[in-house]
């Protein structure tokens, strides 16, 4: 049930092996097992595959046939962003962290604000870093 489930889920929203396995921090062999039924995730990836999904751990596992739809909105800060998967890539790894950042944290404002994406990048750089300092600073006034 569960490699059934996870091509489905894959194929609808148009991600290949390896870009679950990326996501999941993991080599696409060893996804690819899981699709195939030749292995099962431990609990943490368990849980991060269906957060990836945005599906139930029950629904994965067969014992909920009814399931949060699949988002349509992606995962991937890159699309969130408007920003292009190689793009996002070649970035630094600093550079990623301060565009999840402002992916997960609502920060879309950013989003097609430049057609240049190094501009983009470097105000959510300051943005992240700004945001970083006040929440250092809060801490300490505590």
């Amino acid at each position: 049930m569960l490699s059934q489930r996870l091509k489905e889920l894959r194929n609808r929203k148009k991600r290949t092996q390896q870009d679950v396995a990326k996501y999941l921090g993991l080599t696409r062999p060893a996804y690819t097992a899981y699709e195939s039924g030749n292995r099962n995730p431990d609990y943490e990836t368990l849980v991060k595959i269906a957060d990836y999904f945005d599906v139930t751990t029950d629904y994965l596992l067969g014992r909920d046939v009814a399931h949060k739809e699949v988002s349509q909105e992606s995962l991937f800060p890159s699309d969130q962003l408007g920003i292009d998967q190689k793009d996002y890539d070649s970035l630094t790894a600093y550079q990623q962290e301060a565009l999840d950042w402002a992916a997960n944290n609502d920060y879309l404002q950013f989003k097609n604000k430049s057609d240049d994406i190094m501009d983009m990048i470097e105000r959510i750089e300051i943005a992240y870093e700004v945001d970083k300092v006040m929440k250092k600073r809060k801490k300490n006034n505590k």
